[in-house]
């Protein structure tokens, strides 16, 4: 684990909170470690055709009144024709020895918030692929791991003010008995870092807490997983 100083995360010993090294099991650390990561500089983009993953456009549209007003949208350059930009995997491993499930989470460093973000495996879908297909590959490609789609979300917007991307969230059940889940190989890009680990899901809601204060970046997803675990806990309905 790790604390905030200045711009940069820096290592700390693994035996000050024995807790947590208990509770996060390193599944595998493919290349270097994504706290070694940095940024570097940044610059404002005055073309566009600059990047390759993004554009951004200007939209005019009628409110309410009637009134003509004009928005900033940034856009994906990537999606596809079903018109879905990705999906997100909220993996759950079971295991047969009656051990309490764990959730499988991932560690990536992201240069927009210059830090290192706790997050689902997640992936843009590959021309004509389902969202389930999609799904299962990341899942596999990022991890390692085979598993079962147990359900489906919506169609998800990250933040409609600002963007039309969207995604679709499912739920994976990995099953821990299998063969071809007792040594997982992530099979990874030259520019992803990602190092995998698991929580018991009943502690998913204080470890993120603690993952936040020791500088961690929590993604929307994975905290808004752990609010909805919350919500459910306090009003019981």
């Amino acid at each position: 684990m790790y604390i905030a100083k200045g711009l940069r995360l820096k290592l700390i010993n693994q035996s000050a909170n024995p807790t947590t090294k208990f509770i996060t099991r390193k599944m595998s650390i493919p290349k270097g470690k994504p706290e070694l990561a940095e940024l570097i500089s940044s610059r404002p983009v005055v073309r566009t055709d600059e990047c390759k993953w993004i554009g951004l456009e200007k939209l005019s549209y009628k409110d309410p009144n009637g009134g003509t007003r004009e928005w900033d949208m940034a856009v994906r350059t990537t999606r596809q024709a079903g018109g879905i930009d990705g999906v997100g995997i909220i993996p759950i491993l079971k295991y047969p020895d009656g051990k309490p499930d764990e959730i499988l989470l991932q560690k990536q460093y992201r240069p927009p918030v210059d830090g290192v973000c706790i997050e689902m495996p997640a992936g843009l879908i590959d021309g004509t692929e389902s969202v389930q297909v999609a799904a299962l590959r990341e899942l596999k490609e990022e991890t390692g791991y085979v598993g079962k789609i147990i359900d489906d979300s919506p169609v998800m917007f990250n933040d409609p003010g600002f963007t039309n991307t969207n995604l679709v969230l499912l739920t994976v059940e990995i099953d821990m008995a299998l063969p071809e889940n007792q040594n997982p190989q992530a099979n990874l890009e030259d520019n992803e870092f990602i190092e995998c680990f698991t929580v018991p899901l009943k502690d998913f809601v204080s470890e993120m807490t603690k993952l936040d204060k020791q500088g961690y970046k929590l993604d929307a997803r994975v905290q808004s997983f752990a609010q909805g675990i919350s919500f459910v806990q306090k009003y019981k309905f």
